[in-house]
């Protein structure tokens, strides 16, 4: 009887050893011809890898760390530090453009109108005259530097503030030596000149506050 038990050994040998020694091919289809229950846990191993790759990029967090091995609430205040550092130029910018408007914008409230009544009174006159030269001319340009040294990029004088006062001043030049040609092309000049922002303006404004009211 015991004899009869061992028998089979060596044919479940023999078929393992045929099994093992097959093609790759034929062990493919071996395996393929596993039941669903040994493939099962397989699928549902992979299945929690995938979500916990998805957990890990979606919360910054290693589900899978010990505990020894978790980020330190000093690494996670200095990471928050750090994207604080990064977003900071960008506040102060954008803090920067909203200062620098509020000031052309205070700036221009006080000396637009003058500007452009000024401008108005040249233009329907055709002509420089005495009345210009001895009661506007002074205040005008002043106005016109003021405004244009209002108007530029950075905080100190720059490129776009310097070459809008000089043009003021060749406004008085020209006006002193009556070309009044000469005098409403620069001032066109001088518009034009104004950088991009709020200092933009025309000399038809119907704006209120260019026109002082």
């Amino acid at each position: 009887g015991a004899a009869e038990r061992r028998a089979p050994r060596p044919a479940a040998a023999k078929q393992r050893a045929h099994i093992d020694l097959a093609p790759p091919r034929r062990r493919a289809m071996v395996a393929a011809e596993r039941p669903a229950g040994l493939r099962r846990p397989l699928l549902l191993a992979a299945a929690l890898a995938v979500a916990g790759a998805v957990l890990v990029l979606r919360t910054g967090v290693n589900a899978f760390a010990s505990p020894a091995s978790a980020p330190s609430r000093r690494d996670a205040a200095l990471s928050l530090g750090m994207l604080s550092v990064v977003g900071l130029p960008a506040q102060q910018a954008l803090a920067g453009d909203r200062d620098r408007d509020s000031m052309i914008l205070g700036v221009r409230r006080k000396k637009m109108p003058f500007i452009l009544s000024t401008y108005k009174l040249l233009k329907a006159a055709g002509q420089i005259t005495d009345d210009f030269l001895e009661l506007d001319l002074k205040k005008f340009v002043s106005a016109l530097n003021q405004y244009g040294s209002i108007n530029r990029m950075d905080e100190a004088p720059d490129k776009y503030s310097k070459k809008l006062m000089k043009e003021a001043d060749k406004v008085k030049e020209l006006a002193k030596a009556r070309d009044y040609a000469g005098v409403m092309a620069m001032l066109e000049t001088f518009r034009t000149d104004i950088p991009i922002g709020a200092g933009v303006f025309t000399w038809d404004s119907t704006l209120p506050s260019d026109l002082g009211e």
